[in-house]
């Protein structure tokens, strides 16, 4: 299956690769271009989206599962888990980690000395614009053509106030407050943002390599979860990062498309993607005490 999505910025997205003192730049990657000049682009990287629907992955588990788990199972769902100790390879506890635990067979994971691979492979997300067609697929390259990258992105800065220098607020502390300096300006700090602006698409595609209806139904799950805050990026505290999310979903075997979930100020579900949602519940609640017992829940 490959599932193609669009991100719509409904604010400004910070996602940063480099800070030179008080200044924090976007993430880039070069893109080679068709006159064989080198272009950078913004890129949201799949692994960070990767992340994000790991960890509402396992949440969403946890919290059907309602018990604590031990430290190493807990590392195992949330981070992928470790490489080492003096555990050897068993074929069987990975066939039934594999059965019974969803996202383990999805994202994959290491156990002991074990490295369990994960069915799912996830593209980066770049920005529709003509420096980025190269990466685009088709369908994006009419309305690129339209777009430069160079117009994607802005500088943004921010001051954090000394709130301690502010008389109306000196009468919650329970000292006094020694001003060495009168004139003082009450600036503790400003930093400097480049961000993507709002109204930018990006694109990505998911493709995963043999996946039951159950696992296409973990993702769905996720994405569910995903659209009570619809956040991606850093910064959200400061309202950035905000997005809609539309996806597709091919079958690359027969060619068949169907739309899958759509997160926008409403959340819809398509008949087919309510279909792998119910299959996942079903497979979750049939090995609900097999995967306590992997976990070790209590």
């Amino acid at each position: 299956y490959r599932i193609s999505a669009k991100f719509t910025t409904k604010s400004p997205l910070s996602h940063i690769s480099d800070a030179i003192s008080t200044n924090s730049y976007l993430v880039q990657e070069p893109i080679l271009q068709e006159n064989d000049e080198i272009e950078e682009v913004f890129c949201y990287n799949g692994n960070a989206w990767r992340g994000q629907l790991r960890d509402l992955c396992a949440i969403n588990l946890l919290n059907t599962l309602d018990k604590q788990i031990s430290l190493d199972a807990f590392h195992l769902l949330f981070t992928g888990g470790k490489i080492g100790g003096e555990q050897s390879i068993n074929i069987e506890q990975a066939k039934a980690l594999r059965k019974a635990i969803t996202m383990i067979s999805v994202f994959g994971g290491g156990v002991g000395n074990q490295i369990l691979a994960g069915k799912m492979k996830v593209g980066n997300s770049y920005p529709v614009c003509k420096q980025a067609i190269p990466v685009l697929p088709q369908k994006y390259h009419h309305h690129a053509q339209k777009i430069n990258y160079s117009d994607l992105t802005f500088e943004k800065s921010f001051t954090r106030f000394d709130d301690s220098k502010n008389p109306e607020k000196q009468e919650y502390i329970n000292q006094p407050i020694i001003d060495k300096k009168k004139k003082e300006a009450t600036t503790q700090m400003r930093t400097t943002s480049e961000l993507l602006v709002a109204g930018a698409e990006l694109v990505h595609e998911i493709h995963l390599v043999g996946a039951t209806e159950a696992e296409l139904g973990l993702l769905v799950e996720a994405l569910l979860t995903f659209a009570k805050a619809p956040y991606i990026g850093g910064q959200s505290n400061k309202g950035h990062g905000r997005v809609h999310l539309a996806t597709t979903i091919t079958n690359t075997d027969t060619g068949d498309e169907h739309n899958f979930v759509w997160v926008h100020d409403d959340v819809k579900v398509s008949d087919f993607a309510q279909k792998m949602l119910d299959a996942y519940h079903q497979h979750t609640q049939k090995n609900l005490d097999a995967i306590a017992e992997l976990l070790g829940a209590e």
